[in-house]
């Protein structure tokens, strides 16, 4: 072990960085009526995989989620997921939208998100890390030496 805790290997540079998308999309409460609600997604070259998603309702605690960025991307044009995050696109009044679905314990959310702009800012993270280099994005040396050597607190 190189002893380098940063999690970046020598001579690599810092992640290159996505702004995050900051729109209003639609809580979608009984089917039918929806409440607009403040989402943020977020993507990071050190996490390829994965988008993390910030709900901000008007009133209350923000909630985010972590979903898997090809599941997000395809479920924008057919049906993706199953289990806890399901996402499938919608023809509402408003334009194409997609629904995505979130599950946890016995609760459950549905939102509307706009295909055209959440699309273009999912696949403008694919110019900074490609599908197929996923992977290779990720430090594997410090993933496995945080796991296999976690810092054990002495009191």
């Amino acid at each position: 072990m190189s002893g380098e805790q940063s999690g970046l290997r020598v001579g690599q540079t810092a992640p290159e960085e996505m702004p995050p998308l900051c729109l209003v999309v639609r809580h979608v409460v009984d089917g039918f009526s929806c409440h607009p609600v403040h989402a943020e997604f977020r993507f990071g070259s050190d996490t390829p995989m994965v988008v993390s998603l910030t709900f901000s309702p008007w009133f209350g605690p923000s909630v985010t989620w972590r979903i898997g960025r090809e599941l997000l991307l395809r479920g924008l044009y057919e049906k993706a997921g199953e289990g806890d995050v399901r996402v499938w696109p919608t023809q509402g009044g408003e334009g194409d939208t997609a629904r995505l679905l979130l599950k946890s314990g016995g609760a459950r959310a549905v939102f509307e998100l706009p295909i055209s702009v959440v699309g273009v800012w999912l696949t403008a993270t694919y110019q900074i890390v490609p599908a197929m280099a996923e992977t290779g994005a990720l430090d594997w040396d410090a993933f496995l030496s945080d796991l296999l050597d976690p810092e054990i607190p002495t009191d």
